[in-house]
């Protein structure tokens, strides 16, 4: 039996062989993570003293010259550093016996026999024993592609559009990686024999169904593709009663969902979902678009009342931890063909971490970015920006489904989220929801019910995710983060729209979102002044009688040097420093503002500060204030206290956080106590010194005028600090050095994370 090799990355690959090398020994074999192995890929012990140490390459298509080539100049000396009681070489190519006879040659005498050297041939002969194929199923892309069960595949197929499904589905298996998703895919087919596979578009539902189905035809189910055709996946199953077979439907509904429904078509794939719930022999695969999915729910009764969702599978981004990002996009660049210096752009300064952590990741874009047919003409040079450009413009995946696929309806909730800072409770969504609808055109479409209830279970679970926050409360997120960055840069000029998002939902995070998203150009600055002067005819009169600050604050803050506004703004402080007891949080910019309207702006005197500095812990925010009661020599006691306090509690969190660093082992003596044990002297006067001396350096920039109005000095903060107790945590943290063993180097400390040992080039 052939077993294709060439599908296996090179990590994929030293797995196999090492399960492969534990079978034959039968001893344990351990295994390392990736990263520069020190000429180990696996160790296993002869005795209790000599190691046997297995190396693997995967060099399928290189050249033999080149392989005896690195193994005589590189792996021969790392051979003999190690000075294995056995040494197994393994490789992927094919080999003859006299290469074999070469290759040991070079390791003599650490291979003992040619049987230590494994090529293609003897892998291929051992994994086709009966005995052995629990190694191949365990290694999922071999086993998928093994002639074997590749012809079971073609062969179980139904004619025609499943058999070209198949082969679709053959050419994309060296892309897969095995996550979670995969188990519990499987989990909810075998339990319920039906999965629904739903999520965002590029989030790999084609995908995980297409691997789904293979492990099931795999396993003997032959293949339908019914693509919608329930007549013909009938018709199958009544003739079929006996045999195991596997219905498969991309994009579930579809652009026919209306079809469906209207002409109660509902009602003939529920009854054919609920078939096969109740056999055995019978599974269904679907994949469906979440904003489909829900809109069909909505509409149809027959689907709410079979409870059709029970079967649901929802992929969501944040189900795939930093590894296994990590591992897809190293499998992308590792079978993309790419040139080398493009991907050299990737490994620069460890670029490849950027993707991962990047806020847009998804399986579709990276497919996009590292696919060399879709670069053409691109240099090297400029290959980064293609794939930051390709990260940060989230129109490649959203484009489509927001503007093709929902109404306006859902895209209203949508908005109001992305401006609510992507996040919102669900009764201000609600009053946001029906203000918007009043106040902005909206096309209803067609029929269906639009109100809030109706509305937010579609775009549920789509385009944005519901989340309990408390029994009975509800909170709206988007359901990717790139949404926002989606609708910011395709209706960042559409001011009438943005005014009244921003009316509709009338909070200080709306405002202080559309602030951020102006600074950044998220939305054209240019039409910064349009969009206050909208917003300040809309809110002004109604927040100034309501003596709402914080939120004018906000507005101000927009734009203060707006000309057309500036008389009003004007009216607006002079209300704030004249009102009784005025209250907010907003110090910074109220001080901002204050400063470039101070000529027009008659203080009495400076008690309207009082509730605005009640609650201020940010560095800039109490410099800015310094500078101020400095520039109007403000002498008030109650003020100047509420500074000393204010000072205080920053300076104890920056000495209380992760950040402040204090050298304590320093300060600790250790000795060894007469009756044999160890203790440990605290010089606390050093501590504490240290200490000071590291808060001095914070106070850089503090108006000096003012820590000496208030009389500081940092020994105040230190006589707070509970150093007795940072001792502790410490000595409970401590770890003293020790020597390391001789073969440590090779276990995979090689002091890099385990992302970055994934991408270690040898």
């Amino acid at each position: 039996m052939e077993y294709d090799f060439s599908k296996l990355n090179d990590r994929e690959f030293e797995t196999l062989a090492a399960s492969i090398i534990e079978k034959e020994v039968r001893k344990k074999v351990e295994i390392f993570k990736s990263g520069k192995d020190g000429g180990v890929d696996g160790r296993f012990w002869i005795g209790v003293e000599k190691e046997g140490i297995i190396q693997c390459k995967h060099f399928l298509e290189t050249p033999y010259p080149k392989l005896i080539s690195k193994l005589k100049n590189e792996e021969s000396d790392k051979v003999k550093k190690l000075n294995p009681g056995r040494y197994i070489f393994v490789t992927s190519k094919k080999l003859s016996r006299i290469n074999k006879q070469e290759i040991k040659k070079i390791f003599h005498p650490y291979i003992h026999n040619e049987q230590d050297i494994w090529g293609m041939e003897d892998l291929n002969a051992f994994l086709s024993k009966k005995e052995n194929q629990d190694i191949v199923e365990r290694n999922y892309k071999l086993w998928i592609t093994s002639t074997s069960v590749l012809d079971f595949l073609y062969n179980n197929a139904i004619k025609g559009r499943s058999q070209s499904t198949i082969m679709e589905i053959k050419e994309k298996t060296h892309k897969y990686v095995i996550t979670a998703n995969h188990s519990k895919g499987l989990k909810i087919l075998e339990e319920n024999n039906v999965v629904i596979l739903t999520g965002e578009p590029g989030i790999g539902k084609t995908t995980l169904a297409d691997n789904l189905a293979v492990h099931h035809m795999a396993k003997g189910y032959e293949f339908c593709d019914i693509e919608e055709n329930i007549s013909e996946a009938e018709n199958l199953f009544r003739e079929n009663e006996k045999k195991k077979i596997l219905f498969y439907c991309d994009d579930f509904l579809g652009s026919n969902m209306y079809d469906a429904i209207n002409n109660k078509k509902d009602s003939h794939i529920i009854k054919f979902i609920n078939r096969i719930r109740k056999d055995k022999s019978k599974k269904f695969i679907l994949t469906s678009r979440t904003n489909i999915l829900n809109k069909a729910y909505s509409l149809s009764h027959i689907f709410q009342n079979l409870k059709i969702r029970d079967n649901e599978f929802l992929l969501k981004i944040e189900n795939l931890s930093s590894i296994d990002k990590a591992r897809i996009l190293y499998n992308h660049i590792y079978h993309s063909n790419l040139p080398e210096k493009f991907i050299d752009i990737i490994y620069q300064e460890k670029r490849y971490k950027e993707i991962i952590k990047h806020r847009n990741f998804n399986p579709r874009i990276i497919e996009f970015i590292t696919d060399s047919s879709l670069i053409g003409n691109l240099e090297p040079e400029n290959y980064w920006s293609y794939i930051s450009r390709s990260l940060n413009k989230p129109e490649i995946i959203w484009a489509d489904y927001f503007q093709n696929q929902t109404d306006d309806c859902v895209r209203a909730l949508t908005y109001l989220t992305v401006f609510n800072n992507g996040k919102i409770s669900e009764d201000n969504l609600r009053n946001s929801y029906n203000l918007f609808l009043n106040i902005h055109t909206v096309n209803l479409g067609d029929y269906s019910d639009k109100s809030f209830e109706a509305v937010r279970k579609l775009a549920t679970r789509s385009l944005l995710n519901r989340n309990q926050i408390e029994e009975n409360k509800y909170e709206y997120v988007l359901f990717n983060p790139s949404i926002a960055d989606f609708v910011l840069s395709t209706y960042s000029n559409e001011i009438h729209l943005i005014c009244n998002i921003v009316k509709s939902l009338d909070s200080e995070v709306s405002i202080d979102y559309l602030h951020a998203s102006l600074i950044s150009n998220k939305i054209n600055n240019s039409n910064s002044g349009r969009i206050l002067e909208n917003l300040f005819d809309y809110f002004f009169e109604l927040k100034l009688e309501g003596q709402d600050w914080n939120f004018l604050i906000a507005l101000c803050y927009l734009d203060f040097f707006n000309e057309k506004i500036n008389k009003r703004i004007e009216l607006f402080l002079n209300t704030l420093i004249n009102a009784d007891h005025p209250s907010g949080n907003r110090l910074w910019e109220l001080l901002m503002i204050l400063s470039e309207f101070e000529p027009q702006i008659k203080f009495k005197n400076f008690k309207f500060l009082y509730n605005f500095i009640d609650e201020v812990y940010d560095e800039d925010t109490l410099k800015k204030l310094f500078a101020f009661v400095d520039q109007y020599n403000i002498e008030d006691e109650d003020i100047l206290m509420q500074i000393d306090v204010l000072l205080k509690q920053y300076l104890k969190g920056i000495v209380d956080s992760n950040d402040f660093d204090i050298d304590y082992s320093k300060h600790l003596t250790y000795y060894q106590h007469p009756d044999g044990y160890s203790d440990h002297d605290v010089d606390i006067n050093g501590i504490e010194n240290e200490i000071s001396e590291s808060l001095d350096s914070y106070m850089d920039g503090f108006n000096v005028n003012v820590l000496d109005r208030i009389y500081f000095h940092t020994s105040s903060v230190v006589a707070g600090i509970d150093i007795d107790g940072k001792i502790i945590r410490y000595l409970e943290n401590y770890e003293p050095d020790y020597d390391r063993d001789s073969h440590d180097y090779y276990v995979g400390r090689s002091g890099e994370d385990d992302i970055d040992a994934i991408f270690e080039r040898s």
